[in-house]
């Protein structure tokens, strides 16, 4: 509050200062230019200032209220708000707050995970409705003003000068006297009106930006969690449904880990020893498909690749997530025959494309640390090539960051392999750290695929740029994964980012679904 009447104050200061310089300008340049600064000031106080203040009372209101819900009976504080006739109290964030409200409701209908408040509520857009973009342009014009006024009273004063008698060269010093007068009082109200200025928006913005974080934190810990904690709840949820829906299901104890002479921990693990043998039928069964997740050029967006992705198409439960049971195959050592039976599928699809006329996209192909360790990944894929008679090139293998960096030797042996053979390797999971990733060897894959898991705070921008940056240093392509929003996409564009996917351009889909967007993408 107090920050607030001291912006109000600062405006109040302006004004007066505007007033007494246009009331004491020694003649009518002066005064104009005075008049024209001051003109900006106003313009820019009323696009600018004013609206980052009414948003901020506007936050402070939301706030407030978030906290009145909780003394109020009711099934939820989200139920509450929703009930308000005016949330914020001011027009532009209710504006933004029913369209977020009508999302929420049509995720909520169809069961998603529902959409971050800040995806329509942030910085971005805010600067955007208060102008933002040219109210910081204003400090730099009035300065100039200044120095224009300045060079005017200068070349006025030198424009007059003659020396052809004593009179003239009396008239001719006041002449230069008063250019040099108008010269100083223009820069000193550009200087004096562009430093009060600059400190006022930045005041302001800061004290919006604050209390902006406040409300955000509010929001999500008493009325809806972000994006990344439902999803971590949500995730854990059907987990936990799953493994009770398996346990009520027939058992086939000849696969169970208790009966197979596993010991310790894993054996007393009751949720590895109700999805093992569901797992293993799951394999014998050719249960476990795989999704294709596009990946978009961000200027065109066209679909210029796909990301496999495995699904379990369970015979009861339908389709369930990789997080119900990849770490049970990664913990005893199945992920790889799952992987093998993934990537041949993936390359016997890429052979029915090109026999029925289409033109195939690259299908990228995810290989863990346990899979270069346990298995001849080059000779595996070489051998695929052959069986199904398809280019390299159709072929994009993600090798895992984690690979590279626990077992180093091994991945940039099988990365050089790789890419002789005429494979395009991309690093995956890369979280922008550099240093790491180069720290034995320097950087030889084709590509890296950043996680914008990574980047999720606005905080990051100037980190996101720096990765790319340095990406264009080394001359090596980033790809990024886990787009969201069209604030990440924005961001992406800025740092020159070409290529990319995530569920703001589409979620996995099944391969009947990705076939009819690739026929769709395809030119005519």
């Amino acid at each position: 509050m107090f920050m607030r009447r001291l912006s109000y104050l600062a405006i109040a200061i302006i004004t007066l200062g505007g007033a007494i310089l246009a009331a004491f300008s020694p003649d009518t340049l002066s005064l104009a230019m005075t008049g024209l600064i001051c003109l900006i000031v106003g313009l820019g106080i009323f696009f600018g200032v004013l609206p980052v203040i009414s948003y901020t009372n506007g936050l402070v209101y939301a706030d407030q209220n978030i906290l009145r819900t909780l003394d109020i009976q009711s099934s939820s504080s989200w139920v509450a708000i929703r009930q308000m006739d005016s949330f914020f109290h001011q027009p532009v964030l209710d504006r933004l707050f029913g369209e977020y409200t009508e999302k929420v409701r049509q995720q909520r209908e169809s069961g998603q995970v529902m959409s971050d408040i800040e995806d329509y509520i942030n910085e971005d857009i805010l600067g955007l409705q208060s102008w933002q973009n040219v109210v910081l342009q204003i400090p730099g014009t009035l300065t100039g003003l200044g120095i224009l006024g300045t060079f005017i009273g200068l070349i006025m004063g030198i424009s007059g000068i003659g020396f052809s008698s004593v009179e003239a060269t009396i008239s001719s010093v006041q002449m230069l006297l008063s250019g040099i007068e108008v010269a100083f009082y223009t820069s000193i109200a550009g200087v004096i009106f562009s430093s009060l200025f600059n400190i006022l928006h930045k005041i302001t913005w800061n004290i919006m930006a604050r209390q902006m974080g406040m409300f955000i934190e509010d929001f999500h810990k008493f009325v809806i969690p972000s994006v990344e904690e439902q999803s971590r709840y949500r995730e854990r949820r059907e987990i936990q449904q799953i493994i009770e829906r398996l346990d009520r299901l027939p058992k086939n104890p000849g696969y169970s880990l208790a009966n197979s002479g596993s010991s310790g921990a894993a054996a007393n693990d009751n949720n590895e020893q109700i999805l093992m043998p569901q797992i293993m039928n799951g394999l014998r069964e050719g249960e476990f498909i795989f999704y294709l997740q596009p990946r978009y050029n961000l200027t065109t967006r066209k679909v210029v690749g796909a990301e496999a992705l495995v699904r379990w198409n369970h015979s009861r439960l339908g389709i369930l997530s990789p997080a119900i049971f990849m770490p049970v195959l990664e913990k005893n050592g199945y992920i790889t025959r799952l992987d093998q039976y993934v990537w041949e599928q993936a390359c016997a699809t890429i052979r029915r494309w090109i026999d029925t006329g289409h033109r195939p996209i690259p299908i990228s192909l995810n290989v863990s640390k346990t899979d270069i360790m346990a298995i001849e990944i080059v000779e595996f894929f070489t051998d695929m090539l052959k069986k199904y008679r398809i280019p390299p090139m159709c072929l994009e293998l993600d090798v895992a960051k984690n690979a590279y960096l626990e077992a180093h030797r091994a991945a940039m042996e099988a990365e050089n392999a790789l890419r002789q053979a005429g494979f395009r390797v991309i690093v995956d999971g890369f979280d922008g750290d550099y240093i790491s990733l180069n720290a034995q060897d320097p950087i030889t894959a084709d590509a890296l695929k950043l996680d914008l898991r990574h980047f999720l705070q606005r905080k990051n921008a100037d980190a996101l740029n720096m990765v790319f940056d340095q990406a264009r240093q080394l001359k090596i392509p980033v790809i990024a994964e886990g787009i969201e929003n069209m604030e990440q996409l924005t961001q992406l564009r800025k740092c020159g980012c070409l290529e990319g996917q995530g569920y703001h351009f589409s979620k996995p889909l099944p391969l009947h679904e990705f076939e009819v967007l690739m026929t769709g993408d395809e030119p005519k």
